[in-house]
């Protein structure tokens, strides 16, 4: 064998080895990583139970039955084990009322402090799957990532305590759609992109985890395509008898954030009223 063709092979093997010491590195890290699910749902309530209650309904007061409600706490350690319990399961009643009773342990009510390697938490889910796509905004609706239709409310492990009474709203409006349209001055550059914004009351007094949100309201984004047509029509959803604070944002050449590029129009949405919303792009209004 030729001294060229050595060197190849051996820098070969160099190659293959640091692969293969790559990949069981990966494998350890997966195998340290272990993930636990323990069910620590109590069949009744005690002297000692935390409990947490609220009614869920839209902006006019429409119940919201149906709706399952749970609690976990999910504890991570980091490149360690991951430990969710399910604290407490229930649902909304024909009034959109729900109950939820469970036992804190030592540890959930243990504060985190300055230590980073643990993560401590509790999520507050309710499942919206059993209300109509149609006639409701849907989580979907709030952020175009969200695979499911469950609102997530995250509280820090220290926020409960043994015994004690907590409130948690929950509030989903109505949806009706309405038409926006925009007129711009023709000069569109084809590498922007835009939305239709629309700031509105969602969730309740605390605003889900899994949403994003401006001025203590939830941003719902509509993505449109403009083009150089002096005047298109886009039907976005609204909140049913309620406020609605619309704008259209650019995100020039498709790179970074969605900047307002029309006035916030503040609109009450109500079963007929408004039928279209009218912004200008490039002129004053």
């Amino acid at each position: 064998m030729s001294l060229v063709c050595r060197q190849n092979l051996k820098i070969l093997n160099m190659k293959t080895c640091s692969f293969i010491n790559f990949f069981w590195l990966i494998a350890c890290v997966f195998c340290l990583v272990s993930c636990d699910e323990e069910s620590d749902l109590i069949s009744g309530p005690t002297t000692s139970s935390t409990m947490i209650s609220g009614v869920a309904r839209s902006a006019d007061g429409v119940a919201l039955a149906g709706v399952k409600v749970s609690l976990d706490y999910k504890e991570s350690a980091w490149l360690g084990q991951q430990t969710t319990r399910h604290k407490a399961e229930g649902m909304t009643d024909n009034e959109g009322n729900y109950r939820l009773y469970f036992e804190l342990r030592d540890d959930e009510l243990r504060d985190n402090g300055n230590d980073a390697s643990v993560a401590r938490s509790f999520y507050l889910t309710f499942d919206l799957s059993s209300l109509p796509e149609d006639k409701y905004i849907m989580p979907k609706d709030i952020k175009s990532d969200n695979n499911g239709q469950k609102l997530y409310f995250y509280y820090y492990n220290s926020h409960f305590d043994r015994g004690k009474y907590y409130i948690h709203n929950l509030y989903v409006p109505r949806k009706r759609w309405i038409d926006i349209t925009v007129v711009n001055d023709g000069k569109i550059d084809a590498n922007d992109k835009f939305v239709v914004s629309n700031l509105i009351k969602y969730g309740g007094d605390q605003l889900p985890f899994n949403s994003y949100y401006r001025d203590g309201r939830v941003m719902m984004d509509c993505p449109v395509t403009m083009t150089s047509d002096r005047e298109q029509t886009f039907r976005v959803p609204c909140a049913l008898n309620d406020s609605n604070s619309i704008y259209i944002g650019c995100m020039k050449g498709g790179v970074g954030s969605y900047d307002a590029v029309t006035p916030v129009k503040k609109i009450f949405v109500t079963e007929s009223e408004p039928q279209s919303v009218r912004f200008e792009i490039g002129a004053a209004e």
